[in-house]
């Protein structure tokens, strides 16, 4: 399964400094607005020290960890959604996208500065608002001409556009909004982004790190602190200077993968492990999935011809030393096709060819 994170915030937040934190690329990083007109995407491995273990018992000649695509659009300014300061087309950019990293700026703002603050997180929402008014009213346009012939479907849509639309005059997200399963299908065509799960990082100096105050930031979103400066400078170091900068500043690990582990959270991702031939590899589903469906993650093949699959945890593999030698003592399970793979599972699957 491919997801992917969209960055947004207003110009000069550092956004492009947390892209590079998170991709390692070096992408262009300037003191004004715009300096990013095309967006700026890379595909992340995720960090997955599982995956290293399994690979150090199996020891296959291929490692491939599970990955997330990172697309960081211009900054958004007032009136993006109206297509100020190309506005639009960056939106664009992140309607496909499975969540959306809103970064602030909190490096530059002095004791008592709480409004500006505020300014600019509720500056970036009310777009993204504006943005889901514009798409809305469009969708509108094209259903209204078909309830003159009594279509159904067209009625419950037009509904469902206007309580949505009088939703997000509120000024609030669409994320948690009541549905019916027939109207959340009729949304996913809409692609809105305030349906969007959403993860803050508030972007600060590097003596702030434990000292900051996060009560303006909207309760129901998590929030990530960290220095976008700081994580772009630890991509570029040895594990041991990137060990020993991260402890004079009183940080266990680096926040950027903090920030990938949220991500993987509030999306309700799991990961499961293939180990077959000369590879291991790490894969990510949707929490819950049926074993049949993540077989088809694979290769479509194996879920048509699915007959079983071998289910083993990662930490009782490691323990046992070989799959041989779990098998022995009974700690390999047999699983039929609606088995909900959990994450840490260990799948071997058989299949007709």
């Amino acid at each position: 399964m491919a997801w992917s994170c969209g960055i947004v915030g207003l110009p000069n937040a550092g956004k492009s400094t947390m892209f590079k934190a998170l991709t390692a690329l070096d992408v262009t990083i300037e003191n004004y607005p715009f300096s990013t007109i095309d967006p700026n995407k890379a595909v992340v491995a995720l960090p997955d020290q599982r995956l290293i273990s399994l690979a150090e018992l199996s020891k296959p000649q291929k490692v491939t960890a599970a990955t997330i695509e990172v697309i960081d659009v211009a900054g958004l300014v007032k009136g993006a959604s109206r297509g100020e300061g190309l506005g639009n087309q960056f939106l664009g950019h992140l309607r496909d996208v499975d969540l959306l990293i809103h970064v602030v700026a909190g490096f530059d703002l002095k004791v008592g500065s709480q409004e500006v603050l505020l300014s600019r997180i509720e500056t970036v929402n009310l777009e993204l608002c504006l943005a889901d008014l514009d798409m809305i009213n469009r969708r509108r346009q094209k259903v209204e001409p078909k309830l003159k012939s009594g279509d159904k479907t067209a009625h419950q849509e037009l509904a469902m556009l206007n309580r949505m639309e009088e939703h997000l005059n509120q000024g609030r997200f669409l994320k948690g909004f009541e549905m019916s399963k027939s109207e959340q299908g009729l949304a996913e065509q809409l692609a809105l982004l305030t349906l969007k799960e959403m993860i803050y990082v508030y972007n600060l100096n590097e003596d702030q790190l434990l000292d900051h105050d996060l009560t303006l930031f909207p309760s129901s979103d998590p929030v990530v602190s960290l220095c976008a400066n700081l994580e772009a400078e630890l991509v570029e170091l040895s594990t041991e200077d990137k060990l020993a900068l991260l402890e004079a500043y009183g940080l266990k690990e680096s926040q950027s993968k903090v920030l990938l582990k949220e991500c993987y959270n509030l999306l309700g991702l799991s990961t499961f492990y293939t180990i077959k031939g000369d590879e291991a590899k790490a894969w990510v589903v949707p929490s819950g999935l049926s074993a049949e469906k993540a077989a088809g993650k694979i290769h479509t093949d194996i879920e048509r011809g699915f007959i079983k699959v071998e289910v083993i945890a990662w930490d009782i593999l490691l323990r046992e030393g070989s799959l041989g030698q779990a098998r022995e003592k009974g700690l390999v399970r047999v699983e039929g096709r609606d088995y909900p793979v959990v994450d840490g599972d260990v799948l071997f699957f058989r299949f007709r060819q």
